[in-house]
């Protein structure tokens, strides 16, 4: 399908999730995700919006300690002037309170659900804090590479980029086609953030930033479809460089202001070939399966 044909007939959602486990924290989890929003909201290709519909998932399962105060959902509602009741917006903002599941498989399992109930045919998974890289040339690129019959298309953000262009894709920025990832069983609740310490198992990984790190066996949870994925279908991953002009980069969090929250990145960071290496094995595959399920097209 040619690029033009694309746009016009494939409907391509966008998922988002957010949380603020401290009240101070709300007016900035808002102003990034206003921020996504308004730069989804104006990305055309071919002369045609790219983005059809746009789901934000607060995580609030009160089941853990660190998901959401209990005040992101009304801010946002308030922002985008949504009505609980019907979750109608005319820019098809859905601002949606996530009561049940984790912050890794739960809450994107159930995003991707809402959007498959919707007919959309490409759910985009983008973290607010990489909205740097929501550039029209960026989406383009990635439409394209699932226009040549992608199945998983990833951006490969410069903090990540090896591991995504050996084809390990992150949520951080990735596209899947909703229907091929249910098919292959979604996000595999192996990588569920645990909900007791008790029961939790911890990779020890290093980072630069903070020498010694711990990290729940928990989250990568793209590694596992993605390798289902290939064995299904064949190659079918599709890693694409950044687009565009600017500064693109992750945000951070501020290791002064945010501790908590930069303790968990640069954790997270430290121990993601670990974790991504382990859930790999428990269905049988080695990180190297994902390299091979690279198109062809797109392997470098």
């Amino acid at each position: 399908m040619d690029l033009s044909a694309f746009v016009q007939r494939k409907r391509i959602g966008l998922v988002l999730r957010t949380f603020a486990t401290k009240e101070a924290d709300v007016k900035a989890r808002v102003q990034m995700v206003e921020e996504v929003v308004a730069k989804a909201l104006g990305v055309t290709v071919e002369g045609h919006g790219v983005i059809r519909r746009i789901d934000v998932l607060v995580w609030a399962d009160p089941r853990y300690k660190d998901a959401d105060c209990g005040k992101t959902t009304a801010a946002l509602r308030d922002t985008f002037r949504c009505e609980p009741a019907t979750q109608r917006e005319v820019n098809a903002v859905r601002i949606h309170e996530v009561a049940h599941g984790d912050l890794f498989c739960g809450l994107l399992n159930y995003g991707i659900g809402l959007q498959l109930r919707d007919r959309v045919d490409y759910s985009l998974v983008v973290s607010p804090d990489a909205r740097s890289y929501l550039t029209p040339e960026s989406l383009r690129k990635m439409c394209e590479a699932a226009a040549n019959g992608a199945r998983a298309v990833g951006l490969a953000i410069s903090e990540l980029e090896q591991s995504i262009l050996d084809g390990r894709l992150a949520n951080t920025f990735a596209m899947w086609d909703t229907v091929s990832l249910v098919s292959v069983g979604g996000f595999d609740l192996r990588a569920v953030k645990p909900v007791d310490e008790r029961l939790a198992h911890y990779m020890r990984g290093w980072s630069p930033e903070a020498g010694e790190v711990y990290y729940h066996l928990a989250g990568v949870e793209e590694v596992i479809p993605l390798a289902r994925l290939a064995a299904t279908y064949g190659p079918c991953i599709a890693p694409i460089l950044p687009q565009g002009e600017g500064v693109q980069r992750y945000q951070v969090p501020d290791p002064a202001a945010s501790p908590e929250l930069w303790k968990r990145h640069v954790s997270k960071m430290g121990t993601k070939l670990e974790r991504q290496a382990a859930l790999l094995a428990s269905v049988g595959f080695d990180p190297s399966y994902l390299n091979g399920g690279i198109m062809p097209a797109y392997r470098r």
